[in-house]
């Protein structure tokens, strides 16, 4: 995928940026909803203009019962 993604506020250009890792002291951020599974990438998309910063998640395959 050759496309250029572009800032939903300021229509720059998007980056791929490096795999986040938030911890604060004794708490750490979590991005899930019910049914995740554990151990899936979020992936930031950063706005080389403006800063904007968008989250998404690369999802595992579920293990089948």
């Amino acid at each position: 995928m050759s496309e250029v993604k572009k800032c939903p506020k300021c229509d720059g250009e998007m980056a791929k940026g490096y795999r986040l890792v938030g911890e604060y002291g004794l708490r750490s951020v979590n991005f899930a909803k019910e049914g995740d599974v554990f151990g899936d990438n979020i992936i930031p998309f950063y706005c080389k203009n403006c800063g904007y910063i968008e989250l998404y998640k690369e999802m595992k395959l579920k293990k089948s019962k």
